[in-house]
């Protein structure tokens, strides 16, 4: 059976096949409609078939990004970039939505254009079947470039894909309004072209805001992380996890590091043998790159009326239940503090100053002299306690 190390090789491979075939479809099919568009678009005196040539040429410029992108994604690490190129990626996609964009506030412009100083264009059935012929071939590429990029997580092709879709409308919209002029005098092809620029710069910047929010960090892969955090959970030496972090490096590379509880009177030797076996199994199952710190954990010193025992019970009771580490006290003659971390759930709707105040008020119920110094963590992926284990 190859391992996922092997298998993500070769999806890597054929991620390329695949971005190679979609350049060589998406060049072809678009130099010809831009250049047959235009061409008539000249001739009909027709702004909007001209604006929808020049759309097509733009796409030109899409595919020719989005594989370079690709290319460039796969370049191997080096010493200014340690964890590779992945990320080129995304930037693919970033470029692409700053096309779409354009086209967009270009063809608003346009459109504006042609609504305040309307003219007739010159209608030949050449003119419109030309133009309408764009539509078959537009949802052709979008279901192309869709299936491929879901199927390989190219981001730069499903966005090619918006874009696509994107022509199907202004395309349509454009073919409705030759036969509205020829067969009614309706100079609506402003108007329609005007509604169509908006529905392009909406998912411009539906594609931006994605492609940014990947760029500076997102909501981490909550199926790898908890596939992660499963095996992690199966080692008897790992009493509790906390602080788990998956950065994202572009797609299939990611590197993940999280704090693990371990006894402090465990052997340091069958410990680390134990954090090595994890780690080894997690890039041999997941093929992601875990660094695991950590923590000696002392097992019931203080006895159950410490104030870390009463602290737990509360957070557990706590609407929603919350989790503590790292707990330590520093005694004082008029204070004493408390010094701990908390995890909060990501989709929590309480707000931190208003769990921390909440728990400041038990800890003084404790002990007035007690003092807390609260870290907030947020867990993105679930339980990662001890006790789901067996759940």
């Amino acid at each position: 059976m190859a391992s996922p190390r092997f298998d993500n090789i070769i999806n890597q491979e054929k991620r390329a096949q695949v971005s190679l075939r979609a350049t060589f479809i998406g060049l072809a099919a678009n130099v010809l409609l831009a250049a047959s568009k235009i061409v008539v678009g000249i001739s009909a005196k027709s702004v909007s078939v001209i604006a929808d040539g020049l759309n097509n040429l733009t796409d030109m410029g899409a595919v020719l990004v989005s594989f370079i992108s690709l290319r460039l994604a796969r370049k191997p690490k080096d010493m200014e970039h340690p964890f590779g190129h992945g990320r080129m990626e995304y930037i693919g996609s970033l470029v692409i939505s700053i096309l779409i964009l354009y086209i967009g506030l270009d063809l608003a412009r346009t459109s504006w254009g042609a609504i305040t100083r309307p003219e007739a264009p010159i209608f030949t059935w050449a003119v419109f079947i030309i133009t309408a012929a764009g539509i078959p071939v537009k949802v052709f590429l979008f279901f192309f470039y869709r299936r491929n990029g879901k199927s390989y997580s190219i981001a730069s092709l499903a966005a090619s894909a918006q874009d696509s879709l994107n022509d199907v409308m202004t395309t349509t919209m454009i073919a409705i309004g030759l036969l509205l002029s020829h067969f009614f005098g309706l100079l609506v092809d402003g108007y329609l072209g005007l509604g169509v620029a908006v529905l392009i710069l909406w998912s411009g910047y539906r594609i931006l805001r994605d492609t940014v929010t990947q760029l500076i960090g997102g909501k981490p892969d909550k199926a790898l992380g908890t596939q992660a955090i499963t095996i992690l959970r199966s080692y008897p030496e790992i009493l509790g996890l906390h602080d788990f972090v998956l950065h994202d490096y572009g797609p299939g590379r990611a590197y993940a590091s999280v704090h693990a509880e371990v006894s402090a009177s465990t052997s340091l030797i069958s410990i680390h043998e134990a954090i090595d076996r994890a780690e080894r199994e997690i890039m041999d199952c997941l093929d992601l790159p875990i660094n695991i710190h950590m923590d000696p954990v002392v097992a019931d010193e203080v006895g159950s009326d410490s104030p870390a025992k009463k602290i737990t019970a509360f957070l557990t009771g706590y609407n929603p239940p919350l989790s503590m580490h790292d707990f330590r006290m520093v005694p004082g003659k008029t204070r004493i503090k408390l010094i701990f971390d908390i995890t909060l759930p990501v989709d929590t709707s309480h707000k931190e100053d208003e769990i921390i105040r909440d728990i400041s008020a038990f800890a003084q119920s404790l002990d007035p002299r007690h003092r807390c110094i609260i870290n907030v963590d947020y867990n993105y992926f679930g339980s990662i306690s001890r006790d789901s284990n067996h759940d």
